[in-house]
């Protein structure tokens, strides 16, 4: 086919300071490149159990082992019989994993938070959706970029809130076009996926920039959702939107978790940073425990992650970051007429299969090839005639996966 993969040469040959994967490919230390489709689909969980598909490329866990840290942390807990109350210092104390919130953010991002800010979440979209309820009403404006991950737009519809899209002009969101209906559609918040699934895309300090801007001049709250700030590939580098400065962080809430970088999502455990004074007084003002409290195990699994498990995340970035590419090769062979961008960020792509002629949702016709994706239109009216893959499996199984989908 027509070389439509866009392969970005200039972003893949600038220098990450943030992590190094330049020896992963390798070698397999952690068992990601040797992976057993039958020990795949012999799991209960939702990817591979809830489906009845030969290949499970949807929802956005990985497939990989998670990191040994994490699982010698929470063998000792199993070992130690230490299920009771923890002893955090005090029933109402932040977790050890909150904790370590503001020292992973200096270190990794350069990036300073408030401790007295930092608040236990049970996950993302529990604090997503907590900010969306204390710092908007019933009938106000939601910025958000389409096409976008759909619990946020299920989040604006449930909670009778108006969707205020930033569309796409070509490769760029148009932020002119928001202007110019915030003008006449305001808005209350903007929720901010950073980096952005399902498209894989980094923001950029110039376009953070932009963005701070237009929150300031239309009066609007940025709910930034970094929980992929981990998974930047290289030649791109993550840049938390509170640390833009004091007047930004003063507008903002940044909900993340460890869990989708270390592929814990079933564990249940997220931290909010309320830069906002509005939504921290609104947490303050809760009961304690309204919110629920911190898993044990969750805690754990993110403290073993977040202080030694960063040599685990570097060799799956390695991993992701070859798929990636493959997929390109891959797609010409099999599929082609596909047009897919190689993602910045995330373990996630964005397939555009309009050419194929498979409707609006083409991945009804790739399950019936025996291939479980994400279906486009879920992600909203812009994801008609898309679909989303999971790039986080071996280099095998991604292969099979694509052969398969071809039918």
């Amino acid at each position: 086919m027509t070389d439509i993969t866009k392969h970005d040469t200039k972003h893949d040959t600038k220098h990450d300071t943030k992590h190094d994967t330049s020896d992963s490919s390798t070698t397999d230390e952690f068992g990601l490149r040797t992976l057993d489709v039958e020990q795949l689909r012999a799991k209960r969980g939702a990817k591979w159990g809830a489906r009845e598909a030969r290949f499970s490329a949807w929802v956005a866990d990985m497939d990989f082992p998670v990191a040994p840290a994490i699982v010698e942390a929470l063998q000792a807990v199993l070992d130690g019989n230490e299920f009771g109350y923890p002893n955090w210092g005090g029933p109402f104390a932040s977790s050890p994993a909150a904790l370590l919130f503001c020292p992973r953010m200096s270190e990794r991002f350069g990036w300073e938070p408030n401790p007295a800010r930092v608040h236990d979440m049970i996950d993302v979209i529990q604090g997503m959706r907590s900010s969306v309820h204390h710092l908007s009403a019933p009938g106000d404006g939601v910025v958000l970029h389409m096409p976008s991950y759909h619990p946020f737009i299920d989040t604006i519809d449930e909670m009778e809130r108006r969707l205020v899209a930033v569309v796409r002009d070509g490769d760029a969101f148009d932020y002119d076009d928001l202007e110019r209906r915030l003008a006449d559609e305001p808005a209350t918040v903007w929720i901010l996926c950073h980096p952005h699934n399902p498209l894989g895309h980094v923001f950029e300090r110039a376009e953070l920039e932009r963005i701070a801007e237009i929150a300031e001049r239309f009066d609007l709250t940025v709910i930034s959702d970094e929980i992929h700030s981990d998974l930047v590939m290289p030649g791109h580098s993550h840049i938390p939107f509170e640390s833009l400065g004091a007047d930004v962080s003063a507008r903002t809430v940044t909900v993340t978790s460890a869990s989708k970088a270390f592929n814990l999502a079933g564990l249940r455990w997220a931290v909010l940073h309320a830069g906002s004074a509005p939504m921290q007084q609104a947490l303050e003002s809760l009961p304690g425990h309204y919110l629920g409290a911190p898993n044990v195990m969750a805690v754990t699994a993110t403290v073993a992650a977040w202080t030694e498990g960063d040599a685990w995340l570097d060799a799956v970035l390695g991993v992701v970051d070859e798929n990636r590419h493959a997929l390109s090769e891959l797609l010409d062979r099999h599929l082609p007429g596909v047009v897919y961008e190689p993602p910045s960020a995330t373990y996630l792509a964005w397939l555009d299969c309009r050419a194929l002629e498979l409707g609006e949702d083409p991945a009804e016709t790739f399950r019936e090839r025996g291939v479980e994706l994400s279906p486009g239109p879920q992600f909203g009216p812009q994801g008609r005639g898309h679909a989303r893959i999971n790039l986080a499996t071996s280099p095998d199984v991604l292969a099979a996966t694509v052969e398969a989908m071809a039918g």
